[in-house]
């Protein structure tokens, strides 16, 4: 086995395990991460985060709550669900927050597994910066999904106000229920953090192969879970290589990678699949200022 080839297997093995072990501390649960010792960490801090920021979400819908207290009538709760309509969920700031730690956590993650990556493949060729397609990958991902899980919590939040309204509850029992919706919970944050250190993996995969001389081509392999049916699009497509800068066709779908954010979520939730590098052995033997020259066109192409 390729010390790439290893190193993937490690990191799989590390989301496994993170997904299975809900108990246990990410940091504990691959102890030999060769090379990797920071992303654990990366991922915990992240999740940490994630879960304080949806906690002060919950806590400013919960206080606008409490400014309806005085009666429980229809109309009030129709006002009330306007208030949240019109105010609350307009002056809602976790959107701008949530992007800015989402890009932060997803740079330092894909700079770090590039490094490792781009080593394993050829120790002549060190990751130095990540390219500015990537750079603006990571903007444009962060954004998005920073208004989905907004967009989430909102909807969850309305559907909980007309229920209430439906129902005839108090603004007391509404606010029990939303304290115990699960779109604010801390599975929810564990989840996000460890789906973006599998995007961040699969674009790290990407944006070494694109800058490593030697690789001229990407390998999908398909590593499926015990938990999880096997999607037959993604074994099909087990072996199929494509050039380092062209698309997989994933069930109709256009993706440069496994759990391209470009995919339908029933394509890229719970996919293991990983990226494998074909290596030209022949550039592997040209010498260090070739292969670096290399590189720099390479990400010059990237980087216009």
């Amino acid at each position: 086995m390729s010390k790439v080839e290893q190193l993937l297997k490690s990191i799989n093995l590390f989301i496994k395990k993170a997904e299975e072990d809900d108990e246990e501390k990410l940091t504990d649960v691959v102890p030999d991460f060769p090379g990797l010792e920071s992303i654990p960490d990366m991922v915990e801090e992240y999740e940490k985060k994630v879960a304080s920021l949806l906690r002060d979400q919950r806590k400013r819908f919960v206080k606008g709550l409490k400014g309806f207290t005085a009666k429980d009538d229809k109309e009030t709760l129709e006002a009330l669900l306007q208030y949240f309509l019109n105010d609350l969920f307009v002056a809602d700031e976790f959107v701008d927050d949530f992007s800015d730690e989402t890009a932060d956590f997803l740079q330092m993650t894909i700079e770090e597994l590039c490094k490792q990556l781009m080593e394993s493949i050829d120790k002549d060729v060190a990751f130095n910066t990540l390219s500015s397609r990537t750079l603006k990958w990571i903007s444009d991902w962060s954004g998005n999904l920073a208004e989905i899980m907004k967009l989430n919590t909102h909807e969850a939040v309305e559907k909980l106000l007309k229920e209430g309204i439906e129902n005839g509850d108090s603004i007391q029992q509404i606010e029990l229920k939303m304290k115990d919706l699960p779109q604010f919970d801390r599975k929810r944050a564990r989840t996000t953090a460890i789906t973006e250190v599998l995007t961040a993996s699969s674009k790290a995969q990407w944006e070494s192969y694109m800058q490593s001389p030697a690789v001229t081509g990407k390998k999908w392999k398909h590593s499926g879970s015990k938990k999880n049916t096997p999607r037959p699009a993604h074994v099909d497509l087990d072996g199929t290589v494509v050039g380092v800068d062209e698309k997989f066709d994933v069930n109709g779908h256009e993706a440069d990678f496994p759990r391209d954010p470009s995919l339908p979520v029933s394509e890229r939730i719970n996919c293991h699949c990983v990226l494998g590098p074909v290596v030209d052995e022949d550039i592997i033997g040209l010498t260090r200022e070739e292969k670096e020259q290399l590189r720099q066109e390479a990400l010059e192409e990237m980087n216009n």
